[in-house]
């Protein structure tokens, strides 16, 4: 009886076999198989282009808020541009211009210096042609 049940189970193994592994069985799963490696592919390069586009919204979120600062600072520059300080601070930092009754402690240039020479010696002239 032994010797049957191994019969048995060889022939049905066979029958299993030949009815499993046909040939359409086998390009079927080869199919799978290609399309589940054509869908991993496509994720890869979908998961790349999200990081890439996450970076972008990161450069540009981040430029949107310096571009935010700066319309702060212009609109602040703008409500202030009436007030006497601030175009007193602006003759002082943009054009070099100092008050009344200031003195400038800045060095000449080598250039300035000599028309400055001239002109202290024609002052002087003129002073002394008009005593």
């Amino acid at each position: 009886m032994k010797k049957k049940k191994k019969k048995n189970s060889r022939q049905f193994n066979r029958k299993f076999k030949k009815r499993f592994f046909t040939r359409k069985s086998a390009v079927v799963l080869f199919c799978a198989v290609i399309i589940l490696l054509g869908f991993g592919l496509g994720y890869q390069r979908i998961e790349k282009k999200a990081q890439k586009y996450e970076k972008t919204i990161q450069e540009l979120n981040t430029e949107i808020k310096n571009i935010k600062q700066t319309n702060r600072t212009l609109k602040e520059e703008k409500n202030n541009l009436d007030t006497d300080e601030f175009k007193e601070r602006i003759a002082r930092e943009r054009l070099g211009m100092i008050g009344k009754d200031e003195i400038s402690l800045q060095e000449e240039e080598e250039g300035s210096t000599s028309d400055d020479e001239s002109e202290n010696g024609k002052e002087g002239t003129t002073e002394k042609n008009s005593k």
